[in-house]
């Protein structure tokens, strides 16, 4: 029979208790049932995100959370820095062009991050510039940024400048302190850790990014965050909020506290270092210098179409990964680490595409990715963020 397996960075696989929660008779937004569903939500996501502020809950997807950031912060007065390391990065660009928000773009080749040092030096060339725009995980990519470096060196430097935060998939993938580091905005969403479908996007706003924003003359109607806040401090929403979501969103988040984050954490840096060493026994080349946990990208050996692999895995294995996006589209596979996998799903996928390559006509030696992936899980005895430096390094050999 034939089966179809999802590893996309988005959309991921659903968690089975939030598709039974959401199948539930829908509860009416304006009830005692949904405030306290609601509350209890937000504080989940509260300690997911490390944080003591202000959690709001949209329906939307992360794009619309972004954008809902940047125009109730920022104005045409409010000159921003926008770390551009692939696509997601210069969406940044184009939400501050839409307002009529000056942006600079700091802007890296495809696979690289912005070092901390960079991002000052772009501050302190541009004086101006009241807020930093960046991904925690260019998802396109697949590459990390180091956020608490970012967050450390630009807060001693430059104290008054906002940091706002893209963590749509490092979310649960990658430590994110929001308290910790100082981060004012952090931004998520409902269709990758947290094992949902789209439809939801989760902010986290601090306190002066509130007072900023209630001291700004205009903000948008809809996406008005202020207000937002001001009613969900109260288990309410402005406006009708996705309630079924909501109801799964406080089932995953259930589930995601009781593994507890640090579990989470590692199973998700375990699942990446594994695929990307079974890849690379397989001849793959990693894209990025500075991988991520949440989604590998990597090109295929030498010879091998990018489109013709990810057709052919969905078509005979219904294994459906991400191709490249923008100028890498058809030159890379992007395989998802994030949300309701194991790793009995590494070794599927890289079983699949070694069956591939040989099916496409490429000498295999079979079982070698599984192989040199099951070796490294058995092995990883300390701490999987004590040898993530290592890993990188060997890859880069």
């Amino acid at each position: 029979m034939y089966k179809k397996r999802l590893f996309t960075p988005g959309p991921t696989p659903l968690m089975p208790e939030a598709q039974l929660a959401m199948s539930r008779p829908i509860v009416h937004h304006r009830t005692a049932q949904f405030k306290e569903l609601l509350l209890e939500t937000r504080q989940n996501l509260q300690k997911i995100f490390s944080t003591e502020n202000d959690v709001v809950i949209l329906a939307s997807s992360g794009t619309g959370a972004m954008e809902a950031a940047v125009s109730n912060l920022l104005s045409s007065d409010d000159p921003a820095l926008a770390v551009v390391t692939g696509k997601f990065g210069q969406r940044w660009e184009k939400i501050c062009q839409s307002y009529r928000i000056p942006c600079t773009a700091l802007e890296k080749d495809n696979g690289e991050a912005a070092s901390a040092e960079e991002i000052c030096e772009a501050l302190e060339h541009h004086p101006e510039i009241q807020a930093i725009l960046i991904q925690a995980c260019e998802t396109s990519t697949a590459t990390s940024h180091d956020l608490e470096r970012i967050a450390q060196l630009v807060g001693e430097k430059f104290p008054k400048v906002f940091i706002v935060v893209d963590a749509i998939t490092a979310l649960l993938t990658q430590p994110v302190e929001t308290d910790q580091w100082g981060l004012d905005i952090v931004i998520s969403g409902s269709q990758k850790a947290f094992a949902l479908s789209p439809g939801l996007s989760f902010l986290t706003l601090s306190s002066r990014a509130i007072e900023k924003m209630e001291a700004n003359s205009w903000r948008p109607y809809y996406f008005n965050l202020p207000e937002e806040v001001q009613k969900q401090r109260k288990g309410q929403t402005v406006f009708t909020p996705a309630i079924s979501l909501i109801v799964g969103l406080h089932e995953t988040t259930r589930e995601i506290l009781r593994q507890s984050l640090d579990r989470v954490l590692a199973d998700a840096e375990l699942m990446a270092r594994c695929t990307r060493i079974g890849l690379l026994e397989l001849d793959f080349r990693l894209l990025s210098s500075s991988p991520a946990n949440a989604v590998t990208a990597a090109f295929p050996p030498q010879g091998v179409s990018a489109a013709e692999l990810v057709k052919k895995l969905e078509d005979e294995f219904g294994i459906k990964v991400a191709g490249g996006q923008g100028e890498l589209k058809d030159q890379i596979i992007r395989i998802a680490h994030l949300g309701y996998f194991d790793l009995l799903d590494v070794f599927s996928v890289l079983s699949a595409i070694e069956l591939c390559l040989f099916r496409m006509g490429r000498e295999v030696n079979l079982g070698c990715s599984v192989r040199a992936a099951t070796l490294e899980a058995t092995t990883s005895k300390e701490p999987t963020s004590g040898k993530v430096q290592r890993t990188r390094a060997h890859m880069q050999e």
